[in-house]
Formats: C-alpha cells, structure tokens, sequence
C-alpha cells in the first residue's frame, strides 16, 4: 500500500482528520477493498510523516465508523461494509432569510421530507450564520456531522459561500444546491429554467398586451465574475436580453433598478417612472411579490390604476402562494425539492447526475392588462 502522503499543515482541519479522510476516500472509493491489511502503526507514521500517535487518532476514527477492524496480533483490515439502514440527509438554509421566507422554506422541506421517506432518508435541517457550514473560527455542528460522516449527503436551500462547497466536494460529500449554480464547483444543481420564465413574460406584456414602455424592479445584477449564480441575477439579465430582442429599447442605467429586495433602495426610483410627464412607464417586472405590491400601492397612491394606467407583474412561488392576485412567473419549489432528494440518490448510487431546469409557468391575473398609450 501506497498511500498519497502530503498532507496541509495549513489547513484548518487536524492533520489526524486529514489521514482519516484520505483513507477513508480509498476505501469508500474501491481502491482499499474489505480484507486489506493497512501497515502497521510506526510504518504509516513514517509515510505520513507524523508522529504514531497521531496515526492511531486516524485509525481510531475509522474504526469508530466500522470502516476498519483490528485483529490482535495481526493488524488493522478494512472492513466488509453492511449497508446502513438509515442515511442522513441535511438541508441547509440561512438563518437571516429564515423568517422571511418561512413559507417557502416550510414547503420546501416538507417535499423534501416526503421524498426521503420514500428513499429511505433522514432530515435533518440547519439554520446557519450566512449559510456557512463550516464557521469561520469554530466548526459548527453540521460541520462536525459531516467530518465524522454522520450526514450521508447535503441539500442547499440558501447558497453556502463558494469555499465551503469547494471544500465538501473534496470531502467528497455529495451535495445538490437549489436555486445557487457554482460553476467552478463541479456539483449539480436544481434551478428552475430562469430564461424560458423570462420569455414568456416578455412576450405576454409585448405581444399579448402591447406594452412598449417597461421598467424592471429587480434584486441585483448579474456579476460574470461571481463564483455564485443566483437566480435573481439570472432573472434580471434574461429580462434585458427578451426585451431587446422583442424591439424594445432597454438601458439597464435607465429601465431597471437593482434594490437587493429592499424596497426604500428602491422607491425614489419607481416614484420618479410612475411621475414622469413624457413617455410614463406602462409596466413593471418585478423579481418578487413584495416588491410589485410596493410598486402597485406607490401606483395607486399617485393616482394611477392597475392595470388600467399600469400593469405589475412579479416572479414568485407560486405552488407556496397560490392566493396571489400578481400575474407572475411561478417558480415550482416543490418540483425543485423533488429533484434535489433524486439527484442525491443518484450520487450516493454511484451516479453522475445531471443538473436540472424545471419549467415554470406564467399565471395571468388581474394586475396586467392592455397598455394604455
């Protein structure tokens, strides 16, 4: 046996942590199959380069785990593996959107939780600082879970920093995030199919209803730098491009605001579209429902009805809101918790899943009508 023997005195995980994942990794991965016989204790020490006692931590964890077995007066072998009844799954979600996004999240991981059952999962959900799993100065629970392989595999609902997902894949964690695209990460995603959303809205208000004059009241710009895809910079971009390529001049200085979905970043802005003398905007996107009834009670406030002098349409969840008055694009979160449970399976199957684009669906309601120039 030859193991890889670097190890990163850098790193913030112990230097014992790191021998037991390494080993671990060969075993889970075939390449140290049941009945092999590690070398003794002072050898792998040697090959390492660390002291034996640390070795024997490494091997204590793993023997902890059931991956190995030690035979008095012969050695340490890897283990025959018995399939484990129970397999944990997490779902991760901020804990400063906890509240406000309550409702989704309670349908979200009820589906989830639904679809465990059937695969034979456990949930478990964790509310964390930033959505950090690792913590920047002590580890968490849900970290501490995962080094000591007590959580099978993770869901996202609130992306994680970048670093954190690079650093679960090379746990080799399997993990799915839903609604965040990491493109340098190498993990599969759930998004709902953002453009096609983007176009049927356009396309509504231009070829259904005539609107020329479109403003967009979106959370934030697409950055092609970011190592995180959001699908509300998704949202805002594929806007732009439909309404350009509907013929409809579009200045992202001029037609949109980027409010972060706060609504007072956004309000001089919307008041200065709905006041304008020449050329008053006709209609308003949205990127969610909170911020299109912000914008149709400034409308009404100043005098203008909807839809009759202004149509306002959103981007929502729609399978979570069904009470909406908002003509909107609805995002399927219930599909899209499906899939993330599907796509861990297939992970832990030994697959390699495809990330996934569920169709959404434009509700057409009463806060849009025909443009009225």
């Amino acid at each position: 046996m030859a193991p890889t023997t670097e190890i990163d005195r850098n790193r913030p995980s112990p230097v014992y942590h790191q021998i037991s994942s390494r080993l671990r990794e060969r075993i889970v991965n075939g390449e140290l199959p049941a009945g092999t016989r590690l070398p003794n204790g002072q050898e792998l020490s040697r090959q390492y380069g660390v002291a034996y006692r640390t070795i024997i931590k490494s091997l204590e964890i793993l023997k902890k785990e059931g991956l190995l077995v030690g035979v008095p007066s012969r050695g340490t072998f890897v283990r025959a593996q018995q399939a484990r009844t129970v397999r944990n799954i997490a779902v991760t979600v901020d804990q400063m959107y906890h509240q406000a996004v309550a409702s989704h999240l309670e349908v979200f991981q009820r589906t989830v939780n639904s679809a465990c059952v059937d695969s034979g999962f456990h949930l478990q959900l964790f509310s964390l600082p930033e959505a950090r799993v690792f913590g920047i100065e002590n580890q968490t629970l849900l970290s501490t879970l995962l080094r000591d392989r007590h959580i099978d595999g993770l869901i996202t609902y609130h992306g994680p920093p970048p670093e954190d997902i690079a650093r679960l894949a090379r746990m080799n964690v399997p993990v799915v995030t839903s609604r965040d695209v990491y493109p340098n990460a190498g993990v599969p995603w759930v998004m709902e199919d953002v453009a096609d959303g983007a176009r049927k809205l356009v396309r509504f208000l231009v070829g259904g209803l005539g609107h020329r004059r479109i403003k967009l009241l979106m959370a934030r710009k697409a950055d092609p730098t970011s190592q995180i895809i959001r699908p509300s910079a998704l949202l805002a971009k594929a806007l732009a491009e439909e309404l350009r390529a509907q013929d409809i001049p579009f200045d992202d200085e001029r037609d949109a605001v980027y409010s972060e979905f706060f609504w007072d970043k956004a309000a001089p802005t919307v008041r200065n579209w709905l006041s304008a003398d020449k050329d008053r905007v006709t209609a308003i996107i949205a990127c969610d429902d909170d911020l299109a009834q912000q914008a149709a009670s400034l409308a009404q406030e100043l005098g203008l009805g909807i839809p009759r002098n202004l149509s306002i349409a959103s981007y929502t969840y729609g399978d979570v809101i069904p009470q909406s008055t908002l003509t909107a694009i609805h995002v399927p979160i219930r599909e899209i918790a499906q899939k993330c449970v599907e796509i861990i399976e297939q992970i832990m199957g030994g697959q390699t899943p495809s990330s996934a684009e569920p169709q959404v669906q434009l509700a057409i309601r009463q806060t849009c009508g025909p443009a009225n120039v």
